[in-house]
């Protein structure tokens, strides 16, 4: 795949520090935060990828594993990734993927295990947004993001507490993204199991000559704009963790995990779009949270309603991302909830979490704004 040039274009200028500062309070910024594109939408990715999280949520509940089946629903979302690429080239990238995702549950089990506290995992977490940053980036993958990999470490660090945990979590992730991955290939896999018991003619494949191996992909890792990228993921979400635990909240991981999602965007105009998308999707997802969480749902219930938001969230994230946020901040708060347990006023520290991360990540977006964002119908643009 032909690599984006780290070099910004030599006729443009960086918008000026103060044009980007104000960019949010603008009318364009909250249209295109509000905009809504059903022509994106589409179905089959997002039932695949509500089947996976289901499959191993229901299979963890049958097991008796209920604590660790939210590692495997996170090791499943690796199937809400690479839905533009063709299946031969999303094999060697799904695998990536829950390599990576495993990975990201022993950082975080391992933080868990050396008792080193919110330091210790704020550090941790931020450096392997960077990581993941890069990772993503490098190898081009559409998707959740560098958040899912946050996500996986943040919750090993709470729950694990000795190596068998974190055996188990980490067992649990890896066996999520395969059935993850199998579940992202499932009709190409279905197209040559079909043409091998007819013995009939050869699956056409599209031609993938322009897409870079993994590896391959992997070694542009260094060029400047993803570093860039990295350094504004890791100085975001740490110092917004730090100002989180600073003023009492009880969960500043998630404030460094609203920063890590809006700083995604590529394009700062993107970055301040997706911070407000995601604050508007915030705060009605946690009033519908809130009510999930005082209901006696019980596992099967809490189940039930994370494939229903998973599911739809992966069908309105490419309409628009406040709604796909709206369905995404109950299902992350009950999925948290099976292995930890929350009360419905653990809704309320998420918007507040969430307010803090994006206004810190717009902040260090603007501060580094370069050549290559622009802010539309900024006349100081």
């Amino acid at each position: 795949m032909t690599t984006r040039s780290d070099a910004p274009s030599a006729d443009r200028t960086a918008p000026s520090r103060a044009a980007a500062l104000a960019h949010p309070m603008r009318a364009v910024s909250w249209r295109s935060a509000l905009a809504v594109d059903l022509s994106k939408a589409g179905y089959a990715v997002p039932l695949r990828v509500g089947i996976a999280v289901g499959l191993v949520l229901i299979a963890g509940g049958l097991l008796g594993m209920r604590d660790i089946a939210g590692f495997a629903a996170l090791g499943a979302l690796v199937s809400a990734f690479c839905r533009a690429d063709p299946y031969r080239i999303r094999v060697g990238r799904l695998i990536a993927l829950g390599i990576g995702l495993t990975l990201s549950t022993a950082v975080g089990g391992v933080v868990g295990l050396s008792g080193g506290g919110l330091a210790t995992e704020t550090v941790a977490v931020s450096l392997l947004a960077g990581v993941a940053a890069i990772f993503i980036g490098a190898l081009r993958i559409a998707g959740p993001g560098a958040v899912v990999f946050v996500f996986a470490a943040a919750a090993a660090a709470g729950f694990v507490h000795d190596l068998t945990d974190l055996g188990r979590a980490m067992a649990a992730a890896a066996i999520g993204g395969v059935l993850g991955a199998v579940a992202s290939l499932a009709p190409w896999l279905y197209a040559h199991a079909r043409r091998a018991l007819a013995n009939g003619p050869a699956v056409p494949e599209p031609d993938t000559s322009a897409y870079d191996s993994v590896l391959r992909a992997l070694s542009h890792g260094g060029q400047r704009y993803l570093l860039a990228i990295a350094g504004r993921m890791m100085i975001a979400s740490a110092a917004s963790a730090v100002i989180a635990a600073a003023i009492g909240l009880d969960h500043p991981m998630w404030a460094a995990m609203g920063a890590i999602a809006a700083l995604q965007g590529v394009d700062f105009h993107v970055t301040v779009s997706r911070g407000i998308a995601r604050l508007i999707g915030n705060i009605t997802g946690a009033a519908i949270a809130a009510g999930l969480l005082a209901l006696p749902l019980g596992y099967w219930g809490a189940v039930v309603a994370i494939i229903v938001f998973q599911t739809i969230a992966e069908i309105t994230a490419p309409i628009n991302y406040a709604i796909c946020s709206t369905a995404v901040t109950p299902m992350a708060l009950l999925l948290t909830a099976l292995g930890a347990g929350l009360s419905p006023a653990a809704a309320v520290d998420r918007i507040a979490d969430t307010l803090i991360g994006i206004v810190v990540g717009i902040i260090v977006a603007a501060l580094t704004i370069s050549a290559t964002d622009h802010l539309p119908g900024s006349r100081l643009a």
